[in-house]
């Protein structure tokens, strides 16, 4: 989920900067709210104190905003493409069920807790992204060559977020989407995250769905705030395997931050049930996703090391320069909001956010007034009921532990997988930002 412009472009493939960041064994000690905005801090704690609905709905204070669009946090699914890459050589369904749940586990650092390890200081806010908003970026690997990202927000009420990656070298590639709903309970932010991850491979007719962890936002009152994972996660794959991962919050007196633990085990059975007598357990992983975990054969008893944070650093992601995107473009948007936010003049910041809302509520007035419906530009809605039948098993078998992974998916229209669309069930195109021109080798922008 958070991100900042920092941790997506700065992390170079040969750097050693994560060493010794991945393991926050405390809360941040930097406070994200200036001194002289204090007084507004504690004000619109206690608006979302008192608020009973989405906490998205509400309007954010411009220095709480880290500058950077929610569309960029679905990079870091390729924080490490050559972990995702490496699934592909792998030559039977266990190890790469292993393998692909090793990649779900590399995405986590950059997701959700690089800022605060490398900055010590808490998460703020990203920018909640105007409709047809899009996120384009790709990565280098001397043994895998290219992969490519895409990211559009398909939806703004309720907000939902599509993205695609795919390497055609390795022969693999996904589409997943992401949606937040968050409220305030306690003393932190709990936020339910929807949607689901579906990965492909071109040297294999198996298809893996993955869901997505909640997350608790921690310590905001103190202005220092920071993630932590909580609930269940799983990966199903259509050959009968599938990960299930546990993610601990740290106990209030007690304990350490960011634990987790997991399984792979096959089950043939049609949905899941905890703990069923048909799965057959193949391997155990515990540790920390912010650091190093380890994985047990449960016949062999042999242990190894699963992803270690600290050992591998992420790789360089490379995006054009704000100049030459289009203007849906993430960067290209914000431009003025991020300038302004770097600076310190959030008067200014506040100004220029308000001028991007209005001119959307004005589209989306002419929208309604001429009765034309928007639609996507990359990406298409597939009910699983309509999609191919190792999707629709899978998800089927997810269902009831996790409805949360919702009825179907946005895929990217021209994904490998996609049949020729025929008229009446595919969307027809629309933007100015086309699949085919989305992706540049340029050194990063930062804006």
């Amino acid at each position: 989920m958070m991100s900042d412009t920092k941790s997506v472009n700065s992390t170079s493939s040969n750097s050693t900067s994560a060493k010794g960041t991945g393991t926050p064994a405390t809360e941040p000690s930097g406070n994200i709210v200036p001194t002289s905005y204090m007084g507004d801090f504690m004000s619109f704690l206690k608006g979302i104190l008192s608020f009973t609905g989405d906490l998205s709905a509400l309007t954010c204070p411009s220095f709480l905003l880290n500058g950077i669009s929610l569309l960029e946090y679905g990079a870091h699914w390729n924080d490490y493409p050559h972990v995702l890459a490496e699934i592909t050589k792998a030559t039977d369904p266990e190890e790469r069920m292993k393998l692909v749940a090793r990649w779900f586990v590399s995405t986590l650092y950059g997701s959700y807790n690089k800022r605060v390890a490398e900055s010590n200081s808490g998460e703020k806010k990203p920018f909640n992204p105007i409709l047809g908003e899009q996120f384009l970026a790709s990565w280098d690997d001397p043994e895998f060559g290219t992969t490519k990202f895409v990211c559009e927000q398909v939806s703004h009420h309720p907000p939902v977020s599509a993205f695609f990656f795919e390497n055609t070298n390795a022969g693999i590639y996904g589409s997943g989407h992401f949606s937040q709903k968050s409220k305030f309970k306690g003393t932190s932010m709990k936020v339910v995250q929807e949607g689901r991850v579906t990965l492909r491979m071109k040297n294999t007719d198996e298809i893996y769905c993955l869901t997505l962890p909640n997350l608790n936002i921690c310590s905001i009152l103190s202005g220092k705030p920071f993630l932590e994972m909580t609930s269940t996660t799983f990966i199903r794959s259509s050959k009968g395997y599938t990960a299930e991962f546990q993610w601990y919050t740290k106990p209030m007196l007690y304990g350490e931050y960011h634990k987790f633990d997991g399984k792979i085990f096959k089950d043939d059975a049609d949905a899941y049930v905890p703990n069923a007598s048909t799965q057959e357990a193949v391997y155990t992983i515990k540790g920390k996703w912010v650091a190093d975990s380890r994985i047990t054969n449960v016949e062999t008893g042999q242990q190894d090391v699963f992803f270690d944070v600290n050992a591998l650093p992420s790789a360089e992601i490379n995006i054009k320069p704000v100049d030459e995107q289009s203007q849906l473009e993430s960067r290209r948007v914000w431009q003025k909001v991020s300038e302004a936010l770097a600076s310190g003049n959030y008067d200014v910041a506040s100004r220029e956010k308000t001028a991007i809302e209005e001119e959307q509520r004005a589209l989306r007035k002419e929208r309604a007034e001429a009765e034309v419906e928007w639609k996507p530009s990359m990406f298409v809605w597939v009910e699983d009921a309509s999609d191919d039948e190792a999707v629709k098993a899978c998800y089927s078998y997810l269902y009831p532990a996790k409805d949360s992974i919702g009825t179907g998916s946005w895929v990217f229209k021209t994904s490998p997988h996609m049949k020729a669309p025929t008229s009446g069930n595919t969307p027809s195109a629309s933007g100015t930002q086309t699949p085919s021109d989305a992706f540049s080798t340029a050194p990063s922008s930062v804006v």
